[in-house]
């Protein structure tokens, strides 16, 4: 039997690397997933063909940038190189009834492109599991 999504929600997502860490100096990401809309259009712009030069291209950082502007809605613990905490900047938009944070791309700039496929990675996973896999 199919469970609903609910896209309003969020969870605390930790990067591998940082897993071993003990809790208290661990980055927490706030993840949620994305709403069926946010989804086919970030999927429409995965590739490109051009009919000129018969050239196709994959759009993966494209669609990684996508995928984060949509489902990063916060982070606990994320120091610069100094030990202070960086605050999570963006914008208030809504989504389904519900008010989110969309970070702007002042924020997606302190995360490495290893950390931020990674992070693209687990919502879109998350999106497409079953809450039957979401549960294990």
């Amino acid at each position: 039997m199919p469970i609903a999504i609910d896209t309003r929600s969020s969870w605390f997502y930790v990067l591998v690397r940082e897993r071993d860490l003990d809790e208290e100096k661990q980055t927490r990401f706030e993840l949620r997933p994305l709403a069926c809309g946010e989804l086919a259009k970030i999927e429409d712009h995965l590739a490109s063909f051009s009919a000129e030069t018969g050239e196709a291209r994959m759009l993966s950082g494209t669609q990684t940038l996508g995928i984060l502007r949509a489902g990063l809605v916060g982070w606990e613990n994320f120091p610069d190189r100094n030990g202070n905490d960086v605050s999570f900047s963006g914008t208030k938009r809504k989504l389904n009834g519900v008010e989110i944070m969309q970070p702007d791309d002042s924020a997606l700039d302190r995360l490495t492109p290893q950390d931020r496929r990674e992070l693209a990675q687990a919502i879109a996973e998350q999106t497409r599991l079953t809450e039957e896999q979401r549960g294990n």
